[in-house]
């Protein structure tokens, strides 16, 4: 997953829609620039508002901005079409014989399938990391609640089919005697392609689920204080307990008063929260970021221990 077996810290920022999600990543991938760590901002927002934040346009191909930090922009679909692609392709290689059953004329269903969108972000997310590791620093601005845990669970659930499968796959091949293993001196090969494609994609999955619990994944969940956001911060955190992972901060964003606070310390570690008050003026432009950052510099130094919150 990562060229030349290096590994940069990933943070993730996720939570309810309007906390300021895209704003907080921000803020923090510039303080980690500003203290001289080379940092990639990525929006996996299809609302993508790190063009507004930024005042600038990004792409799929890294845009520096300042000192030490680019800020990359997902194209859901072009990782939608390039899975429906590659699927296409494998299938055709796969089933030699699907001519004969003219498998063709169904591949254009596959653009309907559920979880296609969460998939494409994982392809996204993988590409990510596969090109990152020149970086010390990987920040993902996510996508609404909904679709993050789905990205988050994937792994996990697409295992449990996936193994599943091999079990079946391996009945099968013994049910209708289709010899799926030779010999060739001293060793065994496997030529049932089907087997080894599940296989290789159990393999896929199983390194993403280890890469969301390493502990060099961080994952932060930004909320405000009110009553509304901490309810559906308290079921993001059973949700990502659920398929163990863990929160490493909660950042409790646009702060007028201290009124929240009490019943938000009664549900999170008090030493596991970042405080950051409303801004005075917009944040809109590098300039006014730039400054929030150096006014703000105790709280984003939070992230760089980035130590994790128990289940």
């Amino acid at each position: 997953m990562f060229k030349d077996g290096l590994k940069p810290d990933i943070h993730f920022f996720i939570g309810k829609g309007g906390v300021g999600k895209s704003t907080t990543s921000a803020l923090t991938a510039l303080f980690f620039a500003r203290s001289g760590r080379k940092t990639l901002l990525v929006s996996m927002d299809p609302a993508h508002n790190q063009r507004d934040l930024f005042e600038a346009d990004f792409s799929e191909k890294p845009k520096k901005i300042g000192q030490n930090l680019a800020v990359k922009e997902v194209d859901s679909e072009y990782w939608i079409n390039r899975y429906l692609s590659e699927t296409r392709e494998q299938i055709r290689k796969t089933y030699i014989y699907e001519s004969a059953f003219n498998l063709q004329k169904h591949f254009k269903v596959l653009q309907f399938a559920p979880g296609l969108e969460e998939y494409a972000l994982l392809l996204a997310f993988e590409n990510v990391l596969c090109h990152g590791s020149d970086r010390d620093v990987i920040i993902f601005d996510m996508a609404p609640t909904a679709l993050s845990l789905r990205f988050f669970s994937l792994p996990g659930i697409s295992l449990v089919w996936l193994n599943e499968l091999l079990t079946l796959r391996d009945l099968i091949c013994r049910k209708k005697e289709i010899i799926s293993k030779i010999r060739l001196g001293g060793c065994e090969l496997e030529r049932d392609r089907v087997k080894q494609k599940i296989g290789t994609l159990a393999a896929r999955h199983t390194r993403l689920q280890q890469c969301f619990a390493d502990d060099a994944t961080h994952v932060h969940l930004v909320m405000n204080a009110d009553r509304l956001s901490l309810s559906e911060a308290v079921r993001i955190q059973r949700r990502l307990s659920d398929i163990r992972i863990a929160i490493d901060r909660v950042v409790v964003n646009k702060l007028r008063t201290d009124d929240g606070i009490a019943a938000i310390a009664n549900r999170f570690e008090p030493d596991r929260m970042s405080l950051l008050p409303m801004a005075e003026n917009d944040l809109v432009g590098l300039a006014p970021l730039q400054a929030y950052v150096d006014m703000q510099r105790a709280a984003f130094r939070d992230f760089m221990p980035a130590c994790r919150v128990g289940n």
